[in-house]
């Protein structure tokens, strides 16, 4: 039996509910700045943030030698991407530090105290003691908006934490210079996609 591309049901369809033959029920586009990002642990970064990404997800493909071409099979490691958002600087700088004391809070570059006042001062998030290793970590959510501006899906990151945050090149020669935008970088253990109800 021959491919029929114009009878032949794609996966396409039944995401969006169409039946076999029939045009798509969803009709408008993805916007780019159609987002709200909000994350537990910094709650002053995810009031300010400007730009958020859906990583990047990749799964190896171990082979299969042969004495002909070797053949690909599907089921390795799952691989997620990085984590990136962009956020206005606050003047008090109040959300660069946010970051800015989780890292330090993680690194410890002084002493091993820096880690466990940071654990300590992340208490309040988990009153049950059993969940104390769990103070470091924190959810982020990355909400997509539709065409009225309500959420329609929800990606979910699990376990995230920030390894890396831009610096700020102060520089008088710049004249009417826009303001600070911060980069900061998280790795997570993974993330999951749903639709909001």
């Amino acid at each position: 039996m021959a491919y029929d591309p114009i009878t032949t049901a794609s996966i396409d369809d039944s995401l969006v509910g169409a039946s076999p033959g029939q045009s798509p029920v969803e009709l408008d586009y993805l916007r780019p700045t159609g987002f709200k990002f909000q994350i537990t642990n910094i709650p002053n970064v995810s009031f300010f943030c400007q730009a958020a990404n859906l990583p990047q997800m990749s799964i190896g493909s171990p082979m299969q030698n042969t004495p002909l071409t070797d053949i690909p099979y599907p089921g390795d490691k799952l691989q997620f991407g990085e984590l990136i958002i962009r956020f206005l600087v606050q003047e008090d700088m109040a959300n660069y530090k946010e970051l800015y004391n989780w890292l330090i809070g993680l690194g410890s570059p002084q002493d091993h105290k820096q880690f466990s006042n940071f654990i300590k001062g992340q208490q309040y998030r988990f009153p049950n003691q059993g969940q104390k290793e769990l103070a470091q970590f924190s959810d982020a959510d990355l909400y997509i908006l539709d065409s009225n501006n309500n959420p329609s899906q929800k990606i979910h990151f699990v376990d995230a934490f920030p390894i890396s945050l831009s610096g700020l090149d102060f520089d008088i020669s710049a004249g009417d210079q826009p303001y600070f935008v911060g980069i900061a970088a998280f790795r997570y253990r993974l993330f999951t996609l749903e639709t909001v109800k």
